[in-house]
């Protein structure tokens, strides 16, 4: 694989007309999967804020949260609460006893929709703009049309009901396997004056499914914008590749596979993660496991540790550090002591590339392929279904070979997509600094 291919040229975007501002200060709401814990989520929301913060000082910065106080310790930010009910519409069981329990819980869910609709109006009836960021939400992945689908489209009608202005920001595209899903998606992006793709696959994804992407930008995900005193300093010597950081997850595509399948395939990735385990440290390396969901993540984490025990593998013995994270700033911490990144969550690829660390995807979807891709490692993608050990080993073994080489052109990549972004902003947030005028728009 040669590495000296040059970058792809900024992408041509053309810059969405804006009305003529109001005087007065503007009130601008980030939308997205944030206050489940999954810690990539909240990378984004925390790149984009800081962004927010320092073009915009003066301006009323909210956001939408499925809980509100968990953004407000992490981020000072005051959020609306998604909805005020529990139901992330995963299918629970197979045949008619799965239809049935599905159709009580959309029948006992009825009489709390017109709360969160006029709840929602209310929110931003005073507000200009909603920002829908990235954060995995057009998708019907592990959920149903009534899960993410539905929560994009009744905030972006809710927001076009209520005066403001909505604009998709560097948005992935996940599977998208319901026609009810793919009709609430491409309605809610069709209802954007702005839209743009974290990735090339999303874009062509989307417009699969019968949207017009055509005239939308392509940027790189909104994390790569991440203010540079976010991380530590860089190692001022460089030093053997000895460390690995070993990222884990809970895998499962409800669409794919019945509880049966997914269980197999599921205990055979667990299998082979613990034989890499193996082999990594009878080759001198010592692992450190990195969380990237603190609410999915544990499990993982806590089966892989039995079943490496069960193999008469000891922690503390054979120098495995598993100390798990709860924050951006933990994970970020135990990202920046290892020397490479082997992982299937995206966002610890991501976050390995910001600190010149040669990353090794476990790939569940086409999203990691973009990512290593852009950053000339797109060799070492493997994907989590029949995760082959020889394999993954070969790939990791030439990966420590050629660090040295790829940290160069790791570190221009990163740079050039920070500078992307910041253009990017400047299109989204550029006629903020005055002021935004709200305008009722028919739905």
């Amino acid at each position: 694989m040669s590495i000296s291919a040059e970058c792809e040229p900024a992408p041509s975007v053309e810059k969405p007309h804006l009305p003529s501002p109001m005087k007065r200060t503007s009130r601008i709401v980030f939308f997205g999967i944030f206050g489940i814990e999954n810690l990539g989520n909240e990378c984004t929301l925390q790149s984009i804020l800081q962004s927010a913060r320092k073009r915009l000082p003066d301006q009323d910065i909210f956001a939408i949260s499925f809980n509100p106080e968990d953004t407000l310790r992490r981020h000072n930010l005051h959020a609306f609460a998604m909805s005020h009910q529990d139901f992330a519409g995963v299918v629970r069981r197979g045949g008619l006893r799965g239809r049935l329990e599905k159709m009580v819980r959309i029948c006992r869910r009825v009489p709390g929709e017109l709360t969160d609709w006029l709840t929602a109006i209310r929110e931003l009836r005073d507000k200009d703009l909603v920002i829908m960021t990235g954060t995995g939400m057009l998708t019907d992945y592990m959920t149903t049309a009534t899960g993410f689908p539905y929560d994009v489209f009744r905030w972006t009608v809710a927001a076009r009901l209520a005066g403001c202005k909505v604009r998709f920001v560097g948005v992935g595209v996940g599977p998208i396997y319901g026609r009810a899903s793919r009709l609430l998606i491409t309605t809610a992006l069709s209802l954007a004056d702005y839209r743009s793709f974290r990735d090339q696959k999303s874009k062509d994804r989307i417009k699969k499914k019968g949207f017009n992407s055509d005239k939308d930008p392509v940027f790189p995900d909104l994390v790569f914008s991440l203010a540079p005193e976010t991380f530590p300093q860089p190692r001022a010597q460089k030093r053997q590749i000895r460390e690995v950081g070993l990222g884990v997850m809970t895998h499962r595509d409800i669409h794919l596979s019945n509880s049966d399948e997914h269980h197999v395939q599921y205990s055979a990735y667990l299998d082979t993660m613990c034989d890499f385990v193996l082999w990594l440290l009878e080759h001198g390396y010592s692992v450190r496991i990195l969380q990237g969901d603190a609410r999915h993540d544990a499990s993982t984490r806590a089966e892989l540790k039995a079943r490496l025990e069960g193999r008469g593998i000891s922690y503390d013995q054979a120098g495995i550090i598993d100390e798990g994270s709860t924050t951006v700033e933990e994970l970020i911490e135990q990202i920046a002591r290892v020397d490479i990144v082997v992982s299937p969550r995206f966002h610890n690829l991501l976050l390995g590339l910001m600190m010149s660390i040669p990353v090794l995807s476990i790939s569940y979807d086409s999203k990691h392929d973009s990512l290593l891709d852009g950053v000339g490692l797109g060799d070492y993608c493997h994907s989590i279904s029949g995760l082959d050990l020889g394999k993954l080993i070969e790939q990791f073994t030439s990966l420590v070979a050629r660090a040295d080489e790829f940290k160069p052109l790791i570190d221009r990549r990163a740079q050039e997509y920070r500078n992307l972004l910041e253009q990017q902003y400047g299109l989204i947030f550029g006629e903020l600094g005055t002021a935004v005028q709200t305008e009722a728009w028919e739905v």
